[in-house]
């Protein structure tokens, strides 16, 4: 098995010992215990990213236009029906980029994204409008959560998902948690960006937020999710 586990690794160097476990699952289709992997990775002295954990921060003021809708409940039992979105900075050669995410909170999946070296209100909004055009057909109501953001608090913004029949929902000021799962993920995706893709010696960032896109949505598998990757899991769900 060391073989295995070694060639995970090398392609994808920020696994740990759980998530190869369950990438052997999803490309062998074997069962391997978690412990089994660890001992594995300790004969050949690999290992994967482990991050530092940030203290918690005390709660602040609810949105005086919008209420925290969400509060902290996670749980999303069909796609398209809790959205979370936040903006994340990536530095490179020398410049700062603005990276905003919109992630599903039923598998965690990246359903938009746009990157800019501009922090203006189309950097939010451009991506809101192509999910919400995708969502037209569905009878599902949506609920957007970001934080008390000026782009997301801008009249152009609450306006867009007010013509679509969207639930705005913010953060109270000054905690993170209230938007955890985004937080979480853009943790994981800066680490995985600067552990795998190396995306400072890159010649094109956008081409390699591309490939950390997909990566996340189509190959990492995700626990919660049977062990699947969000996209697999989503259309196994819809079978």
């Amino acid at each position: 098995m060391d073989y295995y586990v070694a060639d995970i690794h090398s392609h994808y160097p920020t696994q740990g010992y759980r998530t190869i476990a369950d990438t052997l699952l999803n490309m062998y289709g074997w069962i391997v215990s978690d412990i089994s992997v660890w001992k594995s990775m300790k004969r050949l002295g690999i290992h994967g990213y482990v991050r530092k954990q940030k203290s918690p921060k005390s709660g602040g003021l609810e949105h005086d236009r919008f209420s925290n809708i969400l509060n902290r409940n996670f749980y999303s039992e069909k796609p398209m029906q809790k959205i979370v979105t936040d903006v994340t900075y990536i530095k490179y050669k020398s410049k700062w980029y603005y990276f905003a995410c919109y992630l599903d909170l039923f598998n965690n999946e990246i359903l938009d994204y746009e990157l800019s070296d501009t922090f203006d209100n189309f950097l939010v909004m451009k991506p809101a409008k192509r999910i919400l055009e995708k969502a037209k057909s569905t009878e599902t109501q949506i609920l957007f959560h970001s934080d008390q953001g000026v782009q997301y608090s801008s009249a152009g913004y609450c306006n867009l998902l007010k013509s679509y029949n969207v639930i705005q929902s913010m953060s109270r000021a000054g905690n993170p948690r209230d938007n955890a799962v985004i937080e979480s993920f853009f943790g994981r995706f800066k680490d995985v960006l600067r552990s795998h893709f190396r995306y400072w010696k890159c010649d094109n960032l956008p081409e390699v937020i591309d490939d950390a896109v997909y990566y996340f949505n189509y190959v990492k598998p995700i626990r919660k999710l049977k062990r699947k990757p969000p996209v697999q899991y989503r259309l196994e769900q819809a079978v």
